[in-house]
């Protein structure tokens, strides 16, 4: 086969995939972008009006606060989240003894749907009833004194980050694979050598996983862009703002306000950040990968 059939193969089977794309990705951001400068709602057809959404959403404090709340949400679960996966994969590598029952037991969290755990620990964490009630009865703690820590403005935003604390068992999995893959004569050089096992888990295994750490910290920040059932089925962005990120933002729009436009003008700007933070790990990682 020739070069140019060759061509002519690979382009006939890539059309259905690109027919795929067109219809499930394009076609619906297409129609993101351009509902986003109109006048939209159930009841109306979209009307063209430029930016006037835009200039809505960056006029509300509300706004302001959802994309500030959702950046901090993503600097947590790229640091924190990432770092706990890391860590439990550097100590399950070395298979301590239980190490099987402990692995199970951390992956557990990552087959429960994440809005099952938002109603777990709703209950659980409740004064009045739940684990807490019988905790603070055997210390003689009166809970009307206690602070329901979803339903306070203090405490609401760190109670939530602290429920999906356990789903970096994702990343576990992710780093015990890349782990898997370094050659044993590597570790064995460094024993030779005189390296204790730390060390040889800070000079060889934790360089070697800067490129599958940016992968981790890539796909932690695009999902808390999108995070949306936890937090609606624990605190609905509330009390006030202090839980409010752009998906709840956009939900309350689209579903409260009846406008579609100003939800879509939302949705563009997540779009936006989301890339954005994609473009900037990508660098990030890359520069570090260079000057080694």
């Amino acid at each position: 086969m020739n070069t140019k059939n060759k061509k002519i193969w690979i382009f006939l089977f890539t059309i259905p995939c690109m027919i795929l794309f067109a219809l499930v990705y394009a076609a619906p951001i297409i129609t993101v972008f351009y509902t986003s400068l109109c006048d939209y709602t159930a009841f109306s057809a979209p009307a063209f009006q430029g930016i006037k959404n835009f200039i809505t959403i960056f006029s509300d404090s509300d706004f302001i606060c959802s994309i500030r709340n959702t950046l901090l949400w993503v600097v947590l679960q790229s640091t924190l989240h990432v770092g706990v996966g890391l860590a439990m994969a550097l100590v399950l590598r070395r298979k301590p003894k239980g190490w099987k029952i402990a692995r199970t037991a951390y992956m557990i969290p990552n087959i429960i749907p994440t809005a099952a755990t938002g109603v777990m620990f709703t209950l659980l964490l409740n004064p009045m009833f739940g684990i807490v009630k019988p905790v603070l009865d055997f210390f003689g703690v009166n809970y009307a004194m206690v602070p329901n820590l979803f339903g306070n403005s203090r405490y609401a935003f760190w109670t939530v980050t602290a429920t999906w604390i356990f789903y970096s068992g994702f990343n576990t999995i992710i780093f015990l694979a890349e782990m898997g893959a370094v050659s044993k004569e590597i570790y064995e050089a460094a024993a030779i050598d005189g390296a204790t096992p730390w060390q040889a888990d800070r000079y060889i295994t934790l360089p070697l996983m800067r490129n599958v750490c940016g992968t981790c910290v890539t796909l932690a920040s695009v999902a808390m862009v999108s995070q949306f059932d936890i937090i609606y089925m624990t605190t609905k962005g509330g009390p006030g703002t202090s839980t409010l990120n752009l998906p709840i933002y956009l939900y309350k729009a689209a579903t409260l306000e009846n406008n579609y436009g100003k939800a879509n003008a939302v949705g563009v700007v997540q779009i936006i950040i989301g890339i954005t933070l994609v473009i900037l790990i990508k660098g990030l990682f890359r520069e570090k990968k260079e000057a080694a």
